[in-house]
């Protein structure tokens, strides 16, 4: 079957494939290849660096402290889906895909990866709960299910990926990384359960598990192109590769395509 799987992936290299381009060049894949490559190359001193003994997973689900209570819950949501997670963690067994943190408890990224569209404002049911307040967020929830605190972390991180222009032009992009912003939204987020009976264990979340990550933790906005020059300067044939497959990326999923 794997085989099928490649033959019908190198056809849209040609005038008849089976299915849309974008299938493959997206930003996920794009973010799958980048990760793999730091992997396996074991780069020093970079947002994507490895520790020992950190791994890394792709589409990996983040739980939450606000997660639902009962079927048509107002206020609940369910799992954040990440595009990437590195560090160290572990993942969820029958098929669910949800993370966990695991000893050494020293590395904790989170990545979006983004190409033409723009960071979302609210969730369905909670208008103003951006998607980096609520990444950020679930990120504190993970680190309080796995048991560890983040004053041990070496590397924790969430990082914003999209092409240079967009970060340039999108003011949302640089508004929504600022910390203090990340701080309010999420309390404000708490604050919607005031008068329920869970309000104040919400509260008590919010002061010992999000606020010391959030004081700990950096929040990035980078650039593909940075990454991919970065790729290049220890890789040249892998970074040319690279710069390849993100150029038809842009070009099969522009808004212009």
């Amino acid at each position: 079957m794997l085989e099928i799987v490649m033959s019908l992936l190198k056809e849209l290299e040609g005038d008849k494939p089976h299915m849309p381009p974008t299938m493959l060049y997206n930003e996920g894949w794009l973010l799958r290849i980048i990760l793999h490559w730091f992997y396996q190359t074991q780069v020093t001193g970079h947002a994507f660096s490895f520790l020992p003994q950190a791994g890394w997973y792709s589409e990996g689900l983040l739980s939450s402290k606000f997660q639902s209570k009962h079927q048509g819950d107002p206020l609940g949501e369910s799992y954040t889906r990440a595009d990437g997670v590195l560090g160290h963690l572990a993942v969820g067994d029958k098929g669910r895909g949800d993370i966990f943190l695991i000893e050494p408890f020293r590395q904790f990224i989170v990545m979006e990866a983004k190409l033409f569209s723009r960071l979302s404002g609210s969730t369905k049911r909670v208008p103003g709960y951006n998607q980096v307040a609520r990444n950020i967020a679930c990120m504190a929830s993970v680190a309080e299910r796995s048991g560890c605190s983040v004053e041990g972390f070496q590397s924790l991180c969430f990082h914003v990926l999209a092409p240079k222009d967009q970060i340039e032009k999108e003011a949302s992009f640089k508004k929504y990384v600022q910390k203090d912003a990340v701080r309010q939204v999420v309390r404000q987020r708490v604050e919607t359960y005031k008068g329920r009976p869970d309000y104040d264990k919400k509260k008590k979340w919010f002061g010992e598990h999000f606020e010391p990550l959030l004081s700990k933790i950096k929040v990035s906005l980078i650039s593909w192109e940075i990454v991919i020059d970065s790729i290049k300067k220890h890789d040249n044939e892998a970074g040319e590769g690279l710069a390849r497959f993100y150029d038809l990326c842009l070009e099969f999923n522009s808004p212009k395509s």
